[in-house]
C-alpha cells in the first residue's frame, strides 16, 4: 500500500478516527479544525492549491474549493501520477477530457463508502445486479468500485454487472435476477435505470434496494427524476428507493430518498455559495454547491462542483440541478452516449 510521508499518514489517521467516533456519536476532533490542518498539508504539496490560497484561511469557509473542471486541464492533489495506486476519472464533459482524482489507496474511501451506507440503508442486501460496467474492465470508475464494496453487507455477498461499455445488457439482468430469486442491491444510474424500464423486467424481490444515481440531464436528453421514481417503484413494488449523490473528485457520498434530502455523512461539509462570487451563503438559500471531505486527504479537501442546491440547517443537501449553461457531465453520460451510438432515443 502506498503511503503519504508521515504528516499525511498521521492526518490520515485521524480522519479514520474521526470517522469512527462521529458515527458512535462520541465525542470527537473539531471539523474545522482538522480541515484547516489537511489543507495546510496539501497545499504545501499541491501547486494548483498553493496558487489558489490567497491568504492563510481562518475558518472552514475560508478553504480554497477546487473547481471540477480544473481536475481534467491540471494535476490537482498531493500524488503525482506516477505514484498514484487507485486512479478515478469523470466519465468527461460535452467536448472535454476526463478528470482525475489520483489516490495513493483507497482506505479512507472503501472506509467511509462502506461505513455510510451501512447507516443510510441499513439491512441492505449482499447480493449486487449492477447496470455498470464491471470494476474489473473498468477499474477507473468511482461508482463500480464503490457499489462493489456493498457486497460485504453480508458473508457471502456476489456481484455481477451488466452494463459493459455503457451498454445496458437486459437480458444478462433478468436472467441474473431470476436466477438468484432473493433481494437484491440494483445499482443503477438515472439514464440506465430509463432504459431498463423500457422493457420487460424481471421483479426485484421484497426486501431488495434500488439505488439510483447519476443526473438526470444529459447532452440531449432530460430525464424527468419525479417521473422515472414513479415508474420504478410502479414497477418494482416492494423494493426500497434509495438516492445516491457523488462524484468522483470526492471520496464520500451523500444519501437520500425520492422525497428527502440527501443526507452527508459527518466527515463531509456541504456549503452553498453565491455563484461568481463564491461568498457563502445562508441556511436554506438555494447556490452552488461546495462541499468539504475530510477523506479527501490525497487530492484536495474543497471541491466546488457546477451543481445548484439548498445545504438546510441540519446539514442536508436539496439539489436542485445544474447551473446554467454548466457542461452535463456525470455517470449517467456513458449510457446515453450508448444509446446514441447504436440510434437510441
Amino acid at each position: 500500500m502506498n503511503l503519504p510521508d508521515g504528516a499525511g499518514a498521521a492526518l490520515s489517521l485521524r480522519v479514520l478516527a474521526f470517522m469512527d467516533r462521529s458515527l458512535k456519536s462520541a465525542a470527537h476532533e473539531d471539523f474545522d479544525a482538522l480541515a484547516l490542518e489537511i489543507h495546510r498539508w496539501q497545499r504545501e504539496r499541491d501547486p494548483v492549491l498553493a496558487a489558489l490560497t490567497e491568504a492563510e484561511p481562518r475558518c472552514l469557509a475560508e478553504i480554497p474549493a477546487v473547481p471540477v473542471g480544473l481536475f481534467k486541464d491540471l494535476p490537482v492533489g498531493t500524488v503525482p501520477p506516477r505514484e498514484a495506486f487507485v486512479v478515478f476519472r469523470t466519465s468527461g464533459t460535452t467536448g472535454g477530457g476526463r478528470g482525475e482524482h489520483r489516490l495513493r489507496n483507497s482506505m479512507l474511501y472503501d472506509h467511509g463508502a462502506f461505513a455510510w451506507a451501512q447507516v443510510c440503508v441499513p439491512g441492505a442486501p449482499a447480493d449486487i445486479v449492477a447496470l455498470l460496467d464491471d470494476p474489473t474492465q473498468t477499474p477507473d470508475s468511482s461508482l463500480a468500485h464503490m457499489v462493489n464494496l456493498f457486497t460485504k453487507f453480508g458473508p457471502h455477498g456476489t456481484a455481477s454487472w451488466h452494463a459493459p461499455g455503457g451498454r445496458l445488457d437486459r437480458d444478462a439482468a433478468n436472467a441474473r435476477l431470476r436466477t438468484l430469486g432473493k433481494p437484491v442491491f440494483f445499482a443503477t444510474t438515472a439514464f440506465a435505470l430509463a432504459e431498463f424500464l423500457d422493457g420487460d423486467t424481471a421483479h426485484l424481490p421484497r426486501g431488495s434496494v434500488l439505488m439510483v444515481t447519476g443526473g438526470f440531464k444529459g447532452r440531449v436528453h432530460r430525464l424527468d427524476g419525479s417521473q422515472l421514481y414513479a415508474a420504478a417503484q410502479e414497477r418494482f413494488p416492494h423494493a426500497r428507493l434509495v438516492t445516491e449523490y457523488g462524484m468522483t473528485e470526492l471520496s464520500s457520498q451523500l444519501w437520500g430518498t425520492p422525497n428527502q434530502a440527501y443526507r452527508p455523512p459527518p466527515w463531509l461539509r456541504p456549503i452553498a455559495v453565491e455563484p461568481g462570487s463564491g461568498r457563502p451563503l445562508p441556511a436554506e438559500t438555494a447556490g452552488q454547491l461546495r462541499f468539504y471531505d475530510l477523506c479527501n486527504v490525497d487530492s484536495t479537501l474543497g471541491v466546488e462542483t457546477l451543481d445548484q442546491g439548498v445545504v438546510h440547517a441540519d446539514g442536508t443537501v436539496t439539489l436542485i440541478g445544474r447551473l446554467a449553461d454548466a457542461p452535463a457531465r456525470g455517470c449517467s453520460l456513458t449510457v446515453e452516449e450508448a444509446w446514441e451510438l447504436r440510434g437510441g432515443r
